[in-house]
């Protein structure tokens, strides 16, 4: 059995804003799904860098990574994955992220539909009610 694959997400809370994207309806995992900013960690980097990269590259907000808020073993279409949710900020407050990622009030994330992998995450933003 092979080690799963390290995943970085970038749960990004600006004030009562989270910054959520929509994946792609032909994604080869959960399409058409509601996403936070995330990809697979390179060789060298840490989950925490990983995220801030990938955060950058599909939305354009540059992040301050903090601490992880959770560990998830899943699966994908590729086999199994591991995936690091952590905390983040924007370094601009300010900024207008590339779609398909928007700000999005954190109370509206009761109505969007992530993949089950999210489920804990969401419900630890959603009892915040706020980041700050």
């Amino acid at each position: 059995m092979s080690a799963p694959a390290t995943i970085a997400v970038a749960v990004v809370i600006s004030g009562s804003r989270v910054l959520v994207g929509r994946r792609r309806g032909d994604a080869a995992d959960a399409p058409g799904q509601d996403e936070f900013p995330g990809g697979k960690v390179e060789a060298g980097e840490s989950p925490e860098l990983a995220a801030a990269r990938e955060c950058f590259e599909e939305s354009g907000v540059a992040v301050i990574v903090g601490p992880r808020i959770d560990l998830i073993l899943a699966h994908s279409s590729r086999g199994p994955i591991e995936i690091h949710f952590h905390r983040a900020a924007p370094v601009d407050a300010g900024a207008l992220p590339r779609p398909p990622f928007a700000w999005l009030p954190i109370g509206d994330l009761a109505r969007c539909h992530f993949p089950s992998a999210n489920a804990n995450v969401v419900r630890q933003i959603l009892a915040s009610g706020h980041a700050d």
